[in-house]
């Protein structure tokens, strides 16, 4: 059983620091460079001859059809020509007797130390990242108790130091396992559409569910304002850190209590509630800012967020720069003389507003400002009422009206300011008015100009009033 390796740097108890150097460099080209020639070593340094004798000859590393070059499991018998099949066989029975915990790998080393294997220490390391890049899509890796989404070569330089702080776990799936990982892979695939998640193992599916965890703003991490299930699943994915348990306990634990997963409704009822938690988590902070948005072109009197409308408010904002003499107000009109109504833009109003960067925000920030962005929204469209006095043109038009009618309960009075837009639509309006009442027959002043009142009246009573009577027509009219 003991594994045939032909090299004298690193067969020995204790290899010089030479080779030691040629090892880390191995190490580190296992771990970036699998899939390229020799994994991209060029020539024969130190590292070159080492992956000669411990890798190609012994066919750790080799050439598939469908694989191109990749780290592959010893074949058996002829197919193995440096007898490493039992020491992984062995390697692989220790994981999966203890899978219920992480095995170091200072364990393996010690159990491919002892007889029949007799694996001197130089060759640990190397034997090690083999073994575990060969059989990564059954095995968890960590460094100390944290698991390792992604593994890098600096958690291979431990392999070599520290080996008692680089861990693995076998995960063994039972069929009720295999269900809840494919309706946890379909709530991946449905949220993330970048991650197709091809080979169905636990760590790609908690690896993508922790990708859409991870991606979410800062904010939607410490904000309140989420259903109690979001909260949950809030709660679940922040404490993650093995992708075993997280699947496979902690998942079914916190959402069904002491309930079987062997049903299939609880199976339903765990994925739809993870994937209504994580939508609502992914929704959270673009509804906080679309409210704010909301907020924003009301308080500046902008119709809606069409190309349209915002190339005018655009312009507006242009036309009152450097006039109030106000700081605050300037860098306000600055930020809305570029707005596309982007997030980027949104976000960047919102913390001007709140004098705070979004991603320390709490929900005290969102008041602040909503409350902000309302103030300065006012005072830019009051400032607009004098840009003449800086010689530019009016953006905005302010008008008064009062009407009083015999027998109406009080005087009905109004002040308000129209666009540049909204005049020629009352200039469209006007006509159509004037065409109407020429075709009436009608030449007397006080009937035209109380005709006029009447219908002024209308639109200067509260909204529900005027949508009554636009309904209904003049109550007080006779047959």
């Amino acid at each position: 059983a003991t594994p045939r390796i032909h090299n004298e740097l690193l067969s020995r108890m204790k290899p010089s620091s030479s080779a030691t150097a040629g090892l880390n460099a191995l190490l580190r080209r296992m771990m970036n460079n699998e899939g390229d020639y020799r994994l991209g070593i060029v020539g024969f340094p130190a590292e070159g001859g080492l992956f000669s004798s411990l890798l190609e000859a012994t066919q750790l590393y080799r050439k598939g059809a469908k694989r191109g070059w990749h780290f592959a499991v010893p074949n058996k018998g002829e197919g193995d020509p440096g007898n490493l099949a039992p020491a992984w066989e062995k390697a692989e029975e220790c994981l999966k007797k203890n899978k219920a915990r992480t095995v170091s790998a200072a364990e393996i080393y010690e159990v491919w130390r002892a007889a029949p294997y007799g694996i001197k220490e130089g060759l640990l390391p190397v034997l090690f990242a083999a073994f575990f890049l060969s059989q990564r899509q059954s095995l968890a890796f960590y460094r100390g108790s944290t698991f390792q989404a992604k593994v890098s070569d600096f958690d291979m330089e431990h392999l070599t130091v520290d080996p008692e702080n680089i861990r693995l776990r076998w995960m063994d799936l039972s069929s009720i396992s295999r269900r809840l990982l494919s309706g946890l892979a379909d709530v991946v695939r449905d949220l993330d559409q970048d991650n197709t998640l091809a080979d169905l193992k636990p760590i790609d599916v908690a690896r993508g569910l922790i990708r859409i965890y991870d991606q979410l703003p800062t904010w939607v991490w410490r904000t309140q304002q989420l259903s109690e299930n979001a909260k949950s699943i809030r709660t679940l994915f922040k404490k993650a850190n093995d992708p075993n348990k997280f699947i496979f306990d902690d998942i079914p634990k916190i959402l069904t209590g002491d309930k079987s997963i062997a049903s299939k409704k609880v199976l339903r009822d765990i994925e739809e509630q993870i994937r209504s938690g994580l939508a609502e988590l992914r929704q959270a902070y673009p509804t906080m800012l679309g409210g704010l948005r909301e907020q924003l072109l009301t308080e500046l009197q902008v119709a809606n967020a069409s190309s349209s409308s915002l190339s005018e408010l655009r312009s507006r904002a242009h036309n009152i720069r450097e006039i109030s003499g106000d700081h605050r107000l300037e860098a306000f009109a600055m930020r809305v003389a570029s707005f596309s109504d982007s997030d980027e833009d949104m976000e960047g109003l919102a913390s001007m507003a709140a004098n705070k960067p979004i991603q320390n925000w709490v929900d005290a920030d969102i008041d602040r400002a909503a409350v902000q962005l309302a103030e300065m929204a006012q005072k830019f469209v009051r400032i607009e009422a004098f840009a003449h006095v800086k010689g530019r043109s009016d953006k905005r038009h302010a008008m008064a009206l009062v009407v009083g009618v015999s027998g109406a309960p009080a005087t009905f009075r109004d002040e308000f300011d129209i666009t540049d837009t909204e005049r020629s639509e009352v200039g469209g309006l006007l006509e159509r008015l004037a065409e109407v009442l020429e075709h009436s027959g009608e030449s007397r002043r006080n009937v035209i100009l109380a005709t006029l009142a009447e219908l002024s009246m209308r639109y200067l009573r509260p909204s529900t009033e005027i949508s009554n009577l636009t309904r209904k027509g003049n109550p007080n009219r006779r047959a």
